[in-house]
């Protein structure tokens, strides 16, 4: 069962991801506990964990805030993902089982779902656990914790590239074309296609941060 930690962790996370707070603004922990109906303790453990993983940041005699990433640091993220996610899918390809290619299928027919029925949040972690079995199957217990600490810095931001103006279509044009490469176990096409993914999409959330520098 999850403890008041973690769920505190989680509806924290999700708000900050889906908008309810704004990069940059102060968050209150009296405010929160009440807002969620979640015990101060529990939403000052939240806290610590969130800025651990740049969320929030805590400044002294300030109270905390939500973490606002500049343009150029949501770039460098991106372009190690894309390195790294690279890396990950073309090792991966060479040890890929069948049942990963089932799963793999069965993760892109839900993503097609989620996209023409709108579903962002869905879409969202869905996407995740498409890139993240790349990285699992790759086997290097380093690359994962790094992949996964850059991906939580910049969860909302993913969120963004996907309800403002983006190619969402696109997305799904890259996925096919990994999975393609993967069933002829071509890892090296497979590897450069999942970089240039991820570098597409984060030429599409640069532009729509420029478009929306509010958001």
């Amino acid at each position: 069962m999850i403890n008041q930690r973690e769920k505190a962790y989680k509806v924290l996370r999700d708000a900050f991801t889906y908008g309810q707070f704004r990069p940059g603004e102060r968050l209150v922990e009296s405010y929160i506990s009440e807002k969620f109906k979640i015990g101060r303790t529990p939403v000052r453990e939240a806290f610590r964990q969130l800025q651990m993983e740049e969320y929030i940041e805590i400044l002294p005699n300030k109270g905390a805030f939500i973490k606002k990433f500049s343009d150029k640091d949501i770039e460098e993220i991106y372009d190690v993902l894309a390195i790294m996610e690279g890396f990950a899918t073309q090792v991966a390809t060479n040890i890929i089982k069948s049942s990963d290619e089932k799963k793999l299928n069965l993760l892109q027919n839900q993503l097609k779902n989620f996209a023409r029925n709108k579903e962002y949040k869905n879409w969202l972690e869905t996407n995740s656990e498409f890139h993240n079995l790349f990285v699992k199957r790759a086997g290097n217990k380093q690359l994962y914790n790094i992949v996964n600490t850059l991906r939580k810095k910049i969860y909302r931001y993913r969120f963004i590239a996907l309800t403002h103006p983006s190619d969402i279509e696109g997305h799904l044009k890259f996925h096919e074309k990994i999975i393609k490469a993967i069933s002829k176990r071509s890892s090296k096409q497979a590897g450069s296609i999942m970089k240039e993914h991820v570098l597409n999409v984060k030429k599409i959330l640069i532009e729509s941060l420029e478009r929306y520098p509010h958001i």
